[in-house]
């Protein structure tokens, strides 16, 4: 993944890994509103700026998705941060963290999926 992607699709690219095309043909699929309002507005509006890192970013949308339950998207944020290279101990942290403002179910949930993500990723 490209550490210097400054465009929409670019820096969605970096967050989602390799099924990023898959997942914006899906998401075309279903709205092609929410497509481009993914690459234009999300990536490449809310994800832009120097005042976060792009690890930074993932880290608060991976801690976002995971403390609102959204399992599937955490997911594929998960996958791209680890093919990144984001080590898998700092995404730990953060996702730990979780028992204390969010509750020991939604850390053992979002922990849960980290796991998953981890032995696929070093099954590639």
């Amino acid at each position: 993944m490209d550490p210097t992607a400054t465009t929409g699709p670019a820096r969605r690219a970096r967050a989602q890994g390799v099924k990023a095309d898959r997942l914006q043909a899906a998401l075309e699929d279903l709205d092609p509103q929410l497509a481009e309002w993914a690459d234009g507005f999300i990536f490449g509006d809310v994800w832009a700026g120097d005042e976060l890192t792009h690890q930074e970013r993932m880290v608060v949308a991976i801690t976002a998705l995971a403390s609102t339950g959204r399992l599937l998207q955490l997911r594929n944020y998960l996958h791209g941060a680890v093919q990144d290279g984001m080590p898998a101990e700092r995404l730990r942290a953060a996702l730990r963290m979780l028992v204390v403002y969010c509750g020991f179910p939604v850390a053992l949930d979002a922990l849960s999926e980290l796991d998953r993500v981890v032995r696929a990723e070093a099954r590639r």
